[in-house]
This record gives structure tokens, sequence and C-alpha cells, in this order.
């Protein structure tokens, strides 16, 4: 059915007010970090996540197919070199290839692999939510800690609020697999 909206010309102009949303505090931000301090220094951080943001939030807006992907690929090239960006403005050279970048990477592989768990429509998503909640809540949480404790030269094995969260995790991850597996025999019935 033809509704006769162009959807080119909706999606033209959803990016440009989009854009304008997000670059005019940007922008503002440069200019008073000028006026004050007679150069760019802490507006750069404001900045550089407004284009975090946007590359992450346009491909939804233009792209027919794929959005997500469009979406994730945004996020991952735009993400490391604004840790650069941060590491650079903030001085501190032993934070980001320690600390930053591996966990930025486990991040975002783990959000690559959910993204595909939930876009395959062959698999239930009550199974790909219960993948996801075990990556993150149990996986990434568990090496996400011993980079952190690595960093700061820590030994947190006991750490209560870190292995609820992975207990937590398990168990929740169990329930919808438990769910997602009645909900197909449901189905088969």
């Amino acid at each position: 059915m033809d509704t006769g909206i162009n959807t080119t010309k909706i999606n033209t102009k959803a990016v440009l007010v989009l854009s304008a949303v997000l670059f005019s505090p940007a922008i503002v931000c440069l200019i008073v970090n000028y006026a004050v301090k007679h150069s760019i220094s802490w507006s750069l951080y404001s900045t550089g996540a407004l284009i975090v943001l946007w590359a992450t939030i346009i491909p939804l807006l233009i792209m027919k197919h794929h959005k997500v992907w469009g979406l994730f690929a945004g996020l991952t090239f735009t993400l490391i070199p604004y840790l650069f960006l941060i590491n650079y403005l903030a001085g501190e050279k032993e934070w980001l290839i320690a600390l930053g970048l591996p966990i930025s990477i486990i991040s975002l592989g783990t959000l690559g692999i959910s993204l595909f768990v939930f876009t395959q429509s062959y698999i239930n998503k009550m199974y790909a939510s219960a993948i996801t909640v075990f990556l993150f809540g149990v996986v990434v949480n568990f090496f996400v800690g011993k980079i952190v404790d690595g960093f700061l030269n820590e030994n947190a094995d006991d750490d209560i609020s870190r292995t609820t969260t992975i207990a937590a995790s398990t168990i929740i991850a169990l329930l919808l697999f438990i769910a997602g597996y009645i909900k197909k025999r449901k189905a088969h019935v």
C-alpha cells in the first residue's frame, strides 16, 4: 500500500534536524571554550561525544536495510578514536592501552555478538536474550573486572558485587533460556 509519503525527504529532514540538535551544542561549547580560554580544550570532550552519538544514530535514519549494523559500525568506528581523544586531552597515557581499549574491544565484540543473535530470525528472542544477559552479565563482567583489577594492581576475587552480578545474570539467563524452551515447545504443540 502506497501511503504517498516520500521517505527520502523525511529521512533527510530527520538527519538535518538531528545534526542541528547535536552539533549546535558542540559549536556553543567550542565558542565558549575559546572565549574563556582563548584555546580549544575542554570543549573537545563534549564535541567528541556528540560526534560519537551522531555517527551512532544517523545510520538508523539513512539506511533502508541493516540499520542495526549501521548503528554498530557508527559506534565502533568512532568510539576508539574518541578514547584516543580523551587520552590526549587528559594527558594520562597509561589508562588507554591497559584499560580503555581492552574494555572497549570486549564490550563492542559482545555487543556485535548480541546484535547478531537478535537479528537472526531463526533464533528465539528468549534464547537471544539469555545469550545477551549471559555474555554481558557473566563474561564481560568477569573480564572487565579482571582488567580493572590488573590496572589497579588489586586482587578482587572476593568482590561481592561482581560475584552477585555474575550469579544473578547466570540465573536470569537460565530462566530466559527455560522460558524460550517452553515457548518453543508450546508453539510446536
